[in-house]
């Protein structure tokens, strides 16, 4: 078992009216063992341990795969799914403040981002539009 150094960031966030609020952003290193369960940073899916995770890409590259236009899709439909069981009536416009609430996430993160295969490949498309 080795132990490895990675960047992790805490975000303290509350529900408000106008959407998602970060209050505070922690930065530390942690150490984890190379060993540690590891889950995609947009999907959620399992990725198996950290020592096995295939890709990695900076903060500055999600923002501007967000900027492209990149929608966490997976997560965008698991929230509408999880608004309409509860009754919402303002869908549309509770998930235009979940979006906006994500890509503040996405710009304030100082962190690199693991992704899954899938979402690395969906990303790719619109980190590279920014050379087109």
């Amino acid at each position: 078992m080795a132990l490895i150094d990675v960047p992790s960031e805490t975000l303290l966030v509350e529900m408000g009216e106008d959407g998602l609020n970060i209050l505070e952003t922690t930065m530390q290193m942690s150490g984890r063992d190379d060993s540690a369960p590891v889950q995609c940073d947009i999907c959620s899916k399992p990725l198996g341990k950290m020592k096995d995770v295939k890709h990695i890409e900076s903060p500055e590259s999600i923002t501007i795969a967000v900027r492209n236009g990149f929608k966490p899709e997976q997560m965008l439909k698991a929230t509408e799914n999880m608004l309409k069981e509860d009754g919402e009536k303002n869908i549309d416009d509770l998930m235009e403040i979940v979006l906006d609430s994500w890509k503040s996430i996405v710009d304030k993160s100082e962190t690199p981002w693991a992704l899954c295969e899938d979402c690395y490949e969906s990303i790719q498309i619109y980190i590279k539009k920014c050379g087109s």
